[in-house]
């Protein structure tokens, strides 16, 4: 699918990054390669993202990975899922979340 010129506006970004942030403990590096996404996502707002399956709008991105946190899980992946609203070139965070990184497309980090 093509990506409309951007750039796109960015909603709930940041608020939605502040409240899963604490639950999970984040290295300064991810923090900084999580910002650095957002702000890609403004020019590219599908970029590698796929659709949610069951959702009509309902994209998820991988983000980054986090580091060894001697999880049982084996490597994790930071992921954004987030609503496309063509009609209003705005780009609308529903949430970040960590899931193992078998799950999804690869992340760029």
């Amino acid at each position: 699918m093509a990506e409309p010129y951007g750039p796109w506006r960015l909603d709930d970004f940041e608020s939605k990054l502040h409240e899963w942030g604490p639950t999970v403990p984040l290295p300064g590096e991810v923090y900084a390669d999580i910002k650095r996404w957002i702000t890609n996502r403004a020019d590219r707002p599908r970029g590698d993202a796929v659709l949610v399956d069951g959702e009509e709008n309902v994209w998820q991105a991988p983000v980054t990975y986090l580091p060894d946190l001697d999880l049982d899980n084996g490597l994790q992946r930071v992921v954004c899922a987030y609503r496309v609203i063509e009609a209003e070139h705005r780009i609308v965070c529903e949430l970040f979340a960590v899931l193992p990184a078998s799950i999804g497309a690869e992340a760029d980090a």
